[in-house]
């Protein structure tokens, strides 16, 4: 059978497909690769094997190379080896991770982390570690407004371990509400990172119900070493659900929110998520909204607040009154 011979189009279309593997920090989906060079699976294929016999690497190996990561075909160039072995990308990973996690220094957790750190950069090459002398300037994490646990670290590993094992504990946990120390007997079911501050959804037994509790506000934890089962039906998302955040009325019903913000705030608003129900809608006379449902306004007050004139909150009329009673009160502050 006669090959087909190679055109125009097919010789461009190749050097893109290698342009867009050398780019990639990683192995990439063909699928994605098809889809970007606007051909068919059976087209790419036919372009690999092109590839392959003719710039075959000195050591006769192929020059784009095949793996399989869950079911996906991914492609990647010879020379990206190191791509692959991801040894550079795992120790740019727990850097990433141990920056992340500075505001638990002196617990468990990060201990944890530098640990593997050690372990991950004990195994380079002493040419590679000179690489790593920068690293704190080159990828950098602020932190800014973060709490400190340094002094909790024997409350959290035992809430680690109840979570770990699920074994029900007692906690002595300050209420600022009733501004006392309240002993309860919990089954713990999530920790919950926000906002660079902790908290721990758990069952408890004197109530009956999940409740949410700050961290930092359990002034001790003991494990009871007593099993329990962890409810297959639970689900985290469901207790943050109509909130701004984590907090959540018990009876409160979503209703929608609809903010307007100045257009030079469309990339900053736009690019992030604030919320899962959140949509915009286009600039116009200057102006662009986000539209959500809120149960609980607690959190998005304060958030709202922080834009100044560049905001305005257009529905509810009860969310409205509150941020004119929130804005009179600063004022009379000064």
């Amino acid at each position: 059978m006669e090959k087909r011979k190679p055109t125009y189009n097919s010789a461009v279309r190749m050097a893109q497909l290698v342009s867009i593997l050398s780019q990639a920090w990683r192995p990439v989906p063909i699928e994605l690769v098809a889809e970007q060079l606007n051909i068919s699976l059976r087209t790419l294929q036919r372009y690999r094997k092109a590839l392959n016999e003719q710039l075959a690497a000195g050591d006769g190996s192929s020059f784009l190379k095949v793996i399989r990561k869950d079911n996906k075909e991914m492609w990647y160039l010879t020379d990206q080896e190191e791509i692959v072995n991801a040894n550079a990308f795992r120790i740019i990973s727990v850097f990433v991770a141990k920056s992340l996690l500075k505001f638990m220094e002196g617990t468990v957790v990060k201990d944890t982390i530098d640990n593997i750190w050690e372990v991950v950069t004990g195994q380079m090459a002493p040419s590679k570690k000179k690489q790593l002398e920068s690293f704190d300037k080159k990828i950098r994490y602020t932190g800014f407004g973060r709490k400190n646990y340094e002094d909790m670290d024997i409350t959290l590993a035992t809430i680690l371990r109840g979570l770990i094992h699920e074994t029900k504990l007692q906690i002595t946990h300050y209420s600022k509400t009733d501004r006392q120390e309240k002993k309860h007997t919990i089954r713990p079911y999530t920790l919950l990172l926000h906002r660079d501050s902790l908290y721990l959804h758990a069952y408890v037994e004197g109530y009956k119900q999940i409740r949410t509790f700050t961290v930092d506000a359990i002034k001790e934890a003991v494990n009871l070493n007593e099993k329990f089962d962890y409810p297959a039906d639970y689900n985290p998302e469901k207790l943050t659900e109509g909130s701004f955040g984590i907090y959540q009325s018990k009876d409160g019903k979503p209703e929608k929110v609809v903010v307007e913000f100045k257009e030079y705030l469309w990339d900053y608003i736009t690019t992030r998520l604030w919320h899962p129900t959140q949509k915009f809608l286009p600039i116009k006379d200057g102006w662009f909204k986000m539209e959500f449902y809120l149960s609980d306004i607690t959190e998005f007050i304060p958030w709202v607040l922080a834009f100044g004139k560049e905001v305005r909150v257009i529905e509810p009329d009860l969310l409205c009154d509150a941020i004119k009673n929130e804005l009179d009160l600063a004022i009379s502050n000064y």
